[in-house]
Parts: C-alpha cells; structure tokens; sequence
C-alpha cells in the first residue's frame, strides 16, 4: 500500500516540475513537447484539446496535440467550434458553473458531450478552463483517452496547473500574432491611391514612353505629364521613373490593375 504522505510528496514535485517547465513554452512545437513531456507525467492522456477566444459566444480557435495523428475529419469533429467535441466540452463547463470538468464516454449520460465522445469512441475526459474577464482571452483545455476514469484528485491536479495551461495558450497566441504582424510589415505597404490618370501615366512610363509621347496618347500636355509623374515618385516614395515601375509591381494587386486601366 501506497505512503499517502510520499505520494503527496511526489505530486507536489511533479506538480513543481511541470510549472516551471512551462513557463519556457513560447511556441505551439514547445507546447507540443511540454504536454507530451512534463504534462503527461503530470497528467496522462492521449490528446490535448486547447480552445482560446470567447468561450461565452462560442468565437474561440481550438488546437489538438495529439500522440497519435488524426485523421482531418476526425480533428474537425474534436475542434470545430460551433458543432466539435471541444463546443459541447465548453457549453457543459459553462453549465457546471466551471468547476473541472469529468466525463466518461462509456457512461450513460445523455448529454451533448458524452453522446460526442461516444461517437468518437473516446473513453475518459478531463477538462477545465479559466474565463478572464476579458472575454476574448479566455482558455479551455480537455484531456482525453486518459489511462483511466479521471478522479477527484485528477480533477484537483488540473485545477492547480490551470493557470499555467493557460499562460502558456496565451503566450502562443500572442507569439503567433505578433509573427503574424512581422510578416505583414515585412510586405511592401500599399502606397497612397494612385489616381485612374496617374495609374494611365505610369502604365505608359513601364513602356517606356516619354513626357511627349504620354502626352500624345493620353491627349494632355508634357507639363501635364510630368506634374503626374511626381505626384506618383511622392506617393510611391521614390526618386525615379524606373523606381515608381519597381516599387508598384512589387503591390500586389496593383500590376494586374495598370493592365486593366490601361484597356479602358
């Protein structure tokens, strides 16, 4: 028989373990091998379901971290929001005023969860969440294929890790999103709108045409055309005819649109 005061011990350890290795998560691959790492001696389990959003309207992303690949349609039956496992998961957390959350998929339950791990031949869950005040920030995660009916102290165990569950989804989404706005910055910005004129002028200066011949096409005077062309080398900002060419081929989807104008 089990020392009941060492197995506290050992718990309380793990339990130490698995929060400070969290705290190094950052990216969804280092998610990825802490829940299958720290947190699966923690807790045990097959698959980790992680839902971030507003879990009150049901606007939430959810992610599967599984030991096994899924199938597509399988993963879109655990996460999609609005009829998924991880929807019915949340909707019972919400109803069972959002205390941890035990359910077990060969009981006899009716409800929407229970019947949806049924469907999926799933056995045991474990879930919880933690709902910041605001609602967009909120987290839900769902431990399934447990080793075993989850009990009240696997139930006391999520509890006590929560905060770092949901520490770690948040730094992932921030992450992500700042990653996200990188990459756009690192695009070429859309410049200033360019007139349907000046858009006409500069179709004719990548055909390399001059002033004069511009002029003669577009039934306006050189002055006229030149006056265009710097207003195009100030929106573009560049200092030449070939730059302004280079720089608007390079904005998507403007090159497509000089072809365009140029028709009319």
């Amino acid at each position: 028989m089990k020392d009941p005061l060492a197995q506290e011990q050992i718990d309380v350890q793990l339990l130490l373990f698995t929060i400070e290795t969290s705290i190094r998560v950052v990216k969804r691959f280092q998610f990825f091998l802490w829940a299958q790492g720290s947190l699966q001696t923690f807790l045990p389990h097959e698959t980790l379901l992680c839902a971030c959003g507003d879990l009150e309207r049901g606007s939430f992303r959810a992610s599967v971290f599984s030991r096994s690949v899924l199938a597509p349609d399988v993963e879109a039956r655990l996460t999609d929001p609005a009829g998924g496992l991880i929807g019915r998961l949340i909707e019972d957390w919400r109803e069972g005023a959002r205390e941890p959350l035990v359910r077990d998929g060969r009981g006899r339950s009716r409800d929407g969860s229970a019947q949806a791990l049924r469907a999926l031949g799933v056995d045991h869950v474990l879930a919880h969440g933690c709902r910041e005040a605001r609602g967009e920030q909120s987290t839900f995660f769902a431990l399934l294929g447990l080793p075993a009916a989850p009990t009240v102290e696997d139930a006391r165990r999520i509890e006590l890790l929560m905060p770092n569950l949901h520490l770690a989804l948040l730094r992932i989404t921030e992450f992500e999103r700042a990653e996200s706005g990188d990459r756009a910055s690192a695009r070429p910005a859309l410049p200033a709108t360019l007139s349907a004129r000046e858009l006409q002028v500069l179709d004719w200066v990548r055909e390399g045409k001059t002033n004069q011949e511009i002029g003669q096409i577009l039934n306006i005077s050189p002055l006229t055309v030149k006056n265009h062309i710097q207003k195009i080398l100030r929106k573009l900002d560049v200092t030449n005819r070939a730059q302004a060419v280079a720089r608007l081929a390079a904005l998507r989807p403007h090159d497509a649109g000089l072809e365009s104008i140029r028709g009319n």
